[in-house]
């Protein structure tokens, strides 16, 4: 945990006389650790012309102790894999460029080879350790770009792969749930009504039924109603349903009188009235005795009219 520790010391005898000194201790780290693989069985994916990667990890503290070297033990078929012995990168040859090579090396139609890789340390003693690391050589596919990429590392390490996408989904269904909460809220603010208004509901009224009574005429005799009598000779008869009454005709007001100065003690003129009835005329047929009361209530009517307009102008003067 620590490589360097310092502390005092103290010397002292008998008579008191002493003397301090400080300590410095400098821990080395002893290559206790051997170089250790994920799996001692490997399965890669290598498309011709890429490199796949293996990798070691030593507990050891220091270098060199902790430093690893990678190198290829065994390999089938021979002398068709090379690898970085500081990465653990492992290649083709730089011969096989195509499927045809390789299908001219192997007899095998699935195309599966397999090597041993070792990985030492170089502490002082030396450690190792071997996997055994299964390569299926493949073409490049048509996709390009991070995506094919991604793809194609992604076979190594699936689980990877599936923890990716899911994080991705997970954002996009957070970030369609934001957008849909800050719209549905922007649109029940628009939406409100204020003030708010209540609602009354009003009980069913007692609808009226209307009843129509259709008049009943009963006749003594078949004949009765074919007979036409004079309303005005003959006495009214008396039926089921007494008639109503006409409304007699009322008289119009009469006009408001112009704007007078009228002293105080002055008495208000009184407006003269006339009253009269009006005749019809008579027929051509008529006797010769309504003929003349006729002519006596024209004129009346006449003489009347010419008093009142008289009455009329001189109340005017009297305003002006």
């Amino acid at each position: 945990m620590r490589s360097k520790y310092n502390f005092y010391v103290k010397a002292e005898d008998s008579e008191g006389k002493y003397s301090i000194a400080e300590v410095f201790v400098s821990v080395l780290d002893m290559n206790d650790h051997p170089p250790e693989f994920d799996e001692e069985f490997q399965e890669k994916t290598m498309i011709i012309g890429t490199a796949v990667k293996v990798q070691a990890v030593d507990d050891d503290a220091e270098s060199p102790n902790n430093v690893i070297e990678y190198s290829i033990m065994t390999a089938d078929p021979d002398n068709a894999f090379d690898i970085n012995a500081d990465t653990g990168e492992i290649q083709l040859k730089p011969f096989i460029k195509s499927m045809e090579i390789v299908q001219n090396i192997t007899k095998q139609k699935d195309c599966k080879w397999s090597l041993v890789v070792q990985a030492r340390d170089r502490g002082s003693p030396s450690f190792s350790t071997t996997a055994v690391i299964n390569i299926d050589i493949t073409e490049a596919t048509p996709l390009k770009g991070p995506m094919a990429a991604f793809l194609m590392k992604s076979r190594d390490n699936p689980l990877r792969a599936l923890g990716i996408v899911t994080f991705i989904i997970l954002v996009l269904v957070g970030v369609t749930v934001l957008i849909s909460t800050v719209m549905y809220m922007r649109n029940s603010k628009s939406n409100r009504i204020m003030p708010v208004r209540r609602i009354i509901k009003r009980g069913p009224r007692n609808q009226q039924t209307w009843k129509f009574k259709i008049p009943v005429i009963k006749l003594s005799s078949p004949a009765e109603k074919f007979l036409i009598s004079d309303p005005v000779s003959s006495p009214p008869q008396e039926t089921s349903s007494p008639r109503l009454k006409p409304i007699p005709p009322i008289a119009p007001c009469l006009p408001p009188p112009p704007p007078s100065n009228i002293r105080a003690n002055e008495r208000p003129r009184a407006v003269p009235t006339i009253s009269g009835a009006l005749t019809s005329k008579s027929s051509k047929k008529a006797k010769p005795g309504r003929r003349k009361e006729g002519n006596i209530s024209s004129a009346l009517v006449s003489e009347l009219k010419m008093k009142l307009e008289q009455k009329i102008n001189e109340n005017n003067q009297g305003y002006y």
